[in-house]
């Protein structure tokens, strides 16, 4: 079981897909989307602008699920 997670970069449209091998959960999953670190950036891997200028232009920019 890993972590999945998907960016839409609003600023230049790229969709980029990971998939992760670490053990996750559902506590692992609440506390990613229950709390977005704003200090240190989080950037698009394509155009490498700023997806975590606030909590809820992460949140809208990045899907994360636990996948098998």
């Amino acid at each position: 079981m890993g972590l999945n997670y998907a960016i839409d970069c609003r600023a230049c449209g790229a969709h980029t897909e990971y998939r992760t091998t670490i053990n996750a959960s559902e506590v692992v999953y609440t506390r990613l989307v229950e709390h977005v670190d704003t200090e240190c950036a989080i950037r698009c891997p394509v155009c490498r602008a700023r997806l975590n200028k606030s909590e809820a232009e992460f949140l809208d920019q990045v899907s994360i699920t636990i996948g098998e």
